[in-house]
């Protein structure tokens, strides 16, 4: 690890062929110096030139090259262990700071002592909505993004979440990396689910700081495996988000908490089941499940280095709002209804079922 600074900021870019997007993106970082004191770019293999146009709009850019793609997760904890700076931003190369963030985030983690600080994150182009402003973890195993499709001016606070998406952070790299950093199994999807999760645990506070907006492309996304509420559905994606869910459970969930949300989590893998076959994802629900089995020993571990360090109770950090799915997911009059049954069914549930396990 490189010599820690107290006081410095470090930027850590991942990049995939980011192409002018992530130019962009380094742009709108550069204009806040002298608060960003280091520039580090990790490239997961790109083939389109990006890094090289990345070196003539950050002049001392620190480029860490990957030879192939291992996912986001393993790029971020690459990029934290080569900062020298304890203070890390985490950013995402399709993504735009906007004037001041930088100043909000900083001035948030200093009131809270949060080990992570969220932004409110923006769609781009239009930069009207709000993609979140952080998350919170749901008790059947997904993420709900904090307030969601509402309007880029809504009034919000800075306040605490209990979870976060990773497209940007600021970082306390120290207390990251001594929980682990990221789950580098998860390749992509969730990683930043069970991330945060698990720091909640480990007793880390996440704040968010809704007055710094970051703006966040509506584009393909990472990989061509994000989902922005059109087109076709990735199965790539599909199979990334069940296999990923149920690993985050089965790192992250007290044993009693699985227990007590048995009926819960049944019921929604037989929904799920349901969406499978019709969507003919049976393959990639079969192989998520036949990856979980053929890694149950490497799971147990991961699993009690949470359980054994933990300091908060799942009933603390876990939430049972409405169920999140992807915009776009479910088009139909009669499935958005069903979601809505299903929903309201698991809310109840949890109203009854948090009393045990909290």
């Amino acid at each position: 690890m490189a010599e820690t600074g107290e006081y410095g900021l470090t930027a850590v870019v991942i990049n995939y062929n980011g192409g002018e997007r992530l130019l962009s993106c380094l742009q709108s970082l550069v204009d806040h110096a002298p608060l960003v004191d280091e520039f580090i770019l990790v490239d997961n293999g790109s083939q389109d030139g990006s890094p090289e146009g990345a070196e003539q709009i950050c002049p001392g850019l620190v480029i860490i090259r990957l030879q192939e793609n291992p996912g986001p997760a393993t790029a971020r904890n690459r990029g934290m262990k080569a900062a020298r700076n304890r203070r890390v931003l985490l950013v995402d190369a399709d993504t735009q700071v906007t004037p001041g963030a930088i100043d909000e985030l900083l001035a948030a983690q200093q009131a809270t002592g949060a080990a992570i600080v969220c932004p409110r994150l923006v769609f781009a182009p239009e930069n009207k909505t709000i993609q979140c402003d952080g998350a919170y973890p749901h008790f059947l195993g997904t993420l709900v993004l904090g307030n969601a499709n509402a309007r880029r001016d809504a009034g919000s606070a800075a306040h605490s979440v209990d979870g976060l998406i990773s497209t940007f952070l600021l970082v306390d790299r120290d207390a990251a990396l001594s929980a682990g950093g990221f789950n580098e199994a998860f390749f992509f999807y969730f990683e930043d689910l069970e991330f945060g999760l698990r720091m909640r645990l480990l007793g880390h506070t996440i704040a968010c700081a809704t007055r710094a907006v970051v703006l966040h492309d509506r584009g393909a996304g990472y990989t061509g495996l994000s989902f922005r509420g059109a087109g076709n559905y990735p199965k790539q994606r599909a199979y990334l988000s069940m296999r990923n869910r149920l690993l985050t459970i089965a790192i992250c969930f007290h044993w009693r908490t699985i227990l007590v949300l048995a009926p819960a989590l049944l019921a929604y893998e037989c929904a799920t089941l349901g969406l499978v076959v019709i969507r003919g994802w049976i393959p990639q629900w079969a192989q998520g499940w036949a990856w979980i089995i053929a890694n149950r020993h490497e799971l147990r571990q991961m699993r009690n280095q949470v359980q054994h360090h933990r300091r908060l109770r799942d009933g603390a950090v876990l939430h049972g709002s409405p169920l999140p799915f992807a915009d776009g997911l479910f088009r139909g009059r009669v499935s958005g209804a069903l979601v809505r049954l299903l929903s309201g069914s698991f809310a109840a549930y949890w109203r009854i079922a948090r009393v045990a396990v909290h």
